[in-house]
């Protein structure tokens, strides 16, 4: 044989051994086939099964109950929410109407403030008008008495 097949030969006979080594050192976990124990967990999983189904249904009612709760609450919340959206309305229509009657508190009394501001210029312009004719009229006349005083002198 060659040197080179002999290698390699060699080369897999050690590494054979190798395997063969490792796995006499390390041995696979062995299967275990009770069939006995199989039969009596499976047994004892199915005996179990009604105390499960009770607790299921245990829990499924305590559910229902606490949905029936939410549902109440939450009707009575959409009820008392309806009578707050129904008193907001009507607050909001008088809230309305006291701003529509404050309005018109407010146009009257301008209307008075304007009518009482007529009446005070119309009696100052009289007062004045009066005055100037008696000022007028005065003046006048010591206008004409100076002038019949100066053409009394003349002549």
């Amino acid at each position: 044989m060659k040197p080179k097949v002999k290698h390699t030969y060699t080369k897999l006979l050690c590494s054979v051994l190798m395997l063969l080594g490792l796995s006499v050192i390390f041995p696979a976990p062995a299967a275990k086939a009770n069939y006995f124990s199989d039969l009596y967990n499976g047994l004892q999983n199915f005996s179990e099964l009604p105390g499960e189904v009770n607790q299921l249904q245990e829990s499924y009612r305590q559910t229902t109950e606490e949905l029936q709760q939410t549902k109440e609450q939450l009707g009575q919340t959409l009820q008392q929410m309806a009578d707050y959206q129904a008193q907001n309305a009507a607050l909001q229509e008088q809230n309305r109407q006291l701003s529509q009657v404050v309005d018109e508190l407010k146009n009257d009394r301008t209307a008075r403030e304007n009518y009482y501001n007529r009446i005070k210029v119309t009696v100052v312009t009289g007062l004045a008008l009066v005055l100037g004719y008696f000022v007028l009229i005065r003046l006048l006349r010591l206008g004409m008495r100076h002038r019949s005083r100066k053409s009394d002198r003349l002549l």
